[in-house]
């Protein structure tokens, strides 16, 4: 492993024991929840009808919308 990957272990270990401490509940069942009030159940794909594009809702799988989630959680994470 190198020093990065170590590093953001280390420091999401910390972030989880802290969430311990401060909320005295398990973090993981928090990160679960967080995860599954995220996961999207549809998005919008364009789809070209002559010359104009429409947006078409779609359905999308477990894992492509876990992926979404993962995406956006760590987008957000990295904003604060």
């Amino acid at each position: 492993m190198d020093s990065q990957t170590l590093s953001f272990g280390y420091l999401f270990i910390c972030k989880l024991n802290k969430i311990q401490r401060k909320k005295e509940t398990n973090p993981l069942s928090i990160l679960s929840q967080a995860i599954r009030g995220l996961t999207p159940d549809i998005t919008v794909k364009a789809r070209r009808a002559g010359v104009s594009t429409h947006h078409v809702p779609t359905e999308i799988g477990a894992t492509q919308g876990k992926v979404l989630d993962i995406i956006w959680l760590l987008a957000a994470s990295r904003k604060h």
